[in-house]
């Protein structure tokens, strides 16, 4: 039997929810509402890191390069987030948006 994969967008879409639901119990309690906020975040980074180890072979577009250094600063923002050397939960959810918009616009 063939595995079927995930779509990108349904991806990129579960994210958003998670990032809503976290935005509310953030907004009823703070603490366990940002460590859910970066926990939503996860999903996506596996996956993209998945996809980029398990077919890097086989793609050799300039549209993927642009998806793995919005990977790579969204990884890297994360870490300095959590780390308190950066204050811009925003600038995660614009990275999302600038990946969702290459997504649909070349039609993965």
């Amino acid at each position: 039997m063939a595995t079927k994969r995930i779509s990108e967008r349904k991806i990129i879409l579960y994210t958003a929810a998670l990032v809503v639901l976290a935005g509310v119990v953030r907004f009823l309690h703070y603490p366990t509402g940002s460590v859910l906020f970066y926990i939503a975040f996860l999903p996506f980074i596996l996956y993209r890191l998945y996809s980029v180890v398990k077919y890097r072979r086989y793609r050799k577009e300039s549209l993927e390069m642009y998806r793995i250094i919005i990977l790579a600063i969204m990884i890297l923002s994360t870490v300095m987030n959590i780390a308190g050397w950066q204050e811009a939960d925003f600038f995660l959810l614009f990275l999302l948006m600038i990946d969702y918009l290459l997504v649909i616009n070349k039609r993965f």
